[in-house]
């Protein structure tokens, strides 16, 4: 199906809204603006107890469940008191034993970990931990490309010949029943960490502690702990039982709060909620980052000339990517030397080299994701697939998660990228999900056309035979399908409520920091403003990726910002000086040329007005 610039694409998409960039033009696709269920009258009683103003009680309240004041104070004033005891975990007890003995005997301990962001960042804490009490473990990192996931038949050889006693995974291990019975036969204790929905078979027998928040007989009051979230709580463990007290020491609570930004981070590039468990950690990680170890105060040196401010944004955006980068090119290792280094002088240099590779990564990306644009384009009806997926040998496997991710967002669909190595039988696939579909019950119904997959709901991973690869399609696109309502893929906007213009104030965005740390699960606040007349010209700037414009109602005027969405400048000029309904986050920004913060609106949508 030919696919020309500006044509107008019906059925799954829509027929009137803003534009996404493809490979080879412009489509037009609608959003749908709908506001989020409302609390009713629990937010004026919030708003009462905690004297806020309606608008942030209301925004807690759609944050927190349940919104009891307890919640909501903890919520508020997010701190490390309000994190729950690690004996809680499942398992936990016995594997904490097994480490302190390993610790007090000097026995050999590989911690076995993962090669993105979480898995790296939870292998530096066991490290870091363990080091602090005078005890080197070493750590494994699968290669993406060699092993793949998980424990792999090598590193069980390794493991057997090299006489290591205990094996702790951590961000893997749930589901690697047949190579920790392998460890477990030659005389290897195995303590897997780690947060990943367990399969069919539950949880490894042979291992001598399981610990996951989701596993399917725990009772822990959180389930949304990261790969490094775990960890950190076996850390924690370890030190209670080294100390016979759930009162530590000084040295081992000051390592432990030195552990807590290596937590933020991997929570963050995770993009786990960052509500419970997760906004404490989250919250004091960035307060403590600055003055934290050596490789991260590199890391954030490198990350300041692109953002100053010290955010969920900027460590999402800026300083987790360094850290993928390592992996997706390979190289997980460097990371993971970075991150346990504590000469600053090496740390600059491993950081210089993170910053090269996530160049390399950058560029790989661009070529591969407007290969892959055009080839959805052409092997795709968008009126009637429910997803996309595209395949073609020779991709870099280390970016196809990247380029899935950006393909959902640009034609708001799940999608699938796969990779076949030149000349090779078996392919590797990396897929994202959009509309709310479940992809971990996708690939689970898909199964019979895979090799392997793992993941969750908004990701996963899998392998194939390019025999597979049409069959597969077709499983994967039936799949989704099932799941789609009978509205479609019309792209939703989401915003919390609508406020009149002039309860949008320098006041009000004071609050709004109150909401920090934003995240997954605690999303930056949307409002929706009618009736503001559009006053002044509007001006694009930075290469036309960015415009602004100036609104107004009963005396009270504003500059509106519009950020990497051309479609709606010819809304705009279309409207000239009437009137429109925006949908927008109110944001104070810094400049030279003004002495003191200036509020600004980040418009997400514009449309004329309706009355």
């Amino acid at each position: 199906m030919e696919r020309r610039k500006g044509l107008l694409l019906k059925g799954f998409i829509g027929e009137n809204g803003v534009r996404a960039r493809s490979g080879k033009g412009v489509f037009v696709v609608t959003a749908k603006w709908q506001e989020k269920p409302q609390p009713g009258s629990v937010s004026q009683e919030l708003a009462k107890t905690f004297s806020v103003s309606h608008i942030l009680a209301t925004l807690v309240a759609q944050r927190v469940e349940p919104p009891t004041r307890e919640n909501v104070a903890s919520f508020l004033r997010p701190t490390l008191g309000g994190t729950l005891p690690p004996s809680l975990l499942n398992g936990m007890d016995r594997a904490a034993d097994r480490l302190a003995q390993a610790v007090k005997d000097r026995q050999r301990v590989i911690v076995h970990g993962d090669y993105d962001a979480d898995g790296v960042t939870a292998s530096a804490v066991l490290i870091r931990a363990c080091r602090a009490v005078g005890h080197s473990i070493t750590c494994h990192l699968p290669s993406r490309f060699d092993d793949g996931y998980g424990i792999s038949s090598d590193f069980v050889r390794k493991a057997v010949e090299e006489d290591v006693d205990l094996v702790v995974t951590v961000d893997c291990g749930t589901s690697e029943h047949e190579n920790i019975r392998l460890l477990s036969e030659n005389g290897i204790d195995v303590i897997v960490t780690d947060h990943h929905e367990p399969g069919d078979r539950g949880l490894p027998s042979q291992a001598l502690a399981v610990i996951n928040p989701k596993s399917r007989d725990s009772t822990y009051p959180f389930r949304d702990l990261t790969g490094v979230g775990v960890a950190f709580k076996l850390a924690w463990a370890l030190y209670e039982k080294l100390a016979g007290s759930p009162r530590v020491g000084d040295l081992q609570r000051t390592t432990l709060l030195s552990l807590v930004p290596l937590v933020a981070i991997g929570t963050i590039a995770d993009v786990a909620p960052l509500v419970g468990e997760n906004r404490a950690l989250v919250a004091e990680g960035l307060k403590r980052m600055r003055d934290s170890s050596p490789g991260i105060s590199a890391l954030l040196d490198n990350c300041r000339g692109q953002s100053e401010d010290l955010t969920t944004r900027m460590i999402a955006f800026h300083l987790s990517p360094r850290l993928n980068a390592a992996g997706r090119m390979g190289k997980a290792n460097l990371a993971l030397d970075l991150l346990v280094e504590d000469d600053p002088a090496q740390a600059r240099q491993l950081a210089l080299s993170l910053d090269h590779l996530n160049s390399e990564r950058q560029t790989l990306c661009q070529v591969i994701l407007s290969e892959a644009s055009r080839e959805a384009e052409v092997n795709h009806s968008f009126e009637h697939d429910p997803a996309v997926l595209v395949a073609r040998e020779g991709w870099h496997e280390g970016v196809i998660g990247i380029v899935a991710g950006r393909l959902s967002e640009i034609y708001n669909r799940p999608a699938a990228v796969v990779s076949f190595p030149p000349g090779q039988r078996h392919g590797r696939g990396s897929a994202r999900s959009a509309a709310g579909i479940n992809l971990y019950r996708v690939m689970e119904n898909s199964c019979q056309h895979l090799l392997s997959f793992g993941g969750h709901e908004l990701a996963a991973g899998f392998t194939l035979e390019r025999d597979s690869l049409e069959a597969f399609r077709e499983a994967f696109l039936r799949e989704c399908a099932s799941q789609v309502d009978g509205q479609g893929f019309v792209p939703v906007l989401y915003y919390d409520m609508e406020i009149p213009f002039a309860e949008i104030n320098h006041r009000l965005v004071s609050e709004l920091d109150k909401l920090r740390p934003l995240g997954q699960g605690n999303p930056e606040s949307r409002f929706l403003v009618r009736g503001l007349r559009v006053v002044g010209g509007h001006q694009l700037l930075r290469g036309n990726k960015r415009f602004f414009f100036n609104v107004s109602q009963d005396g009270i005027a504003y500059r509106a910002v519009v950020n990497n969405n051309q479609s709606l400048w010819s809304t705009l000029e279309s409207v000239g000086r009437g009137k429109v309904d925006i949908v927008c986050t109110p944001v104070l920004t810094s400049s030279n040329f003004y002495h003191s913060p200036r509020l600004e609106l980040q418009v997400d949508d514009l449309r004329p007005a309706a009355v």
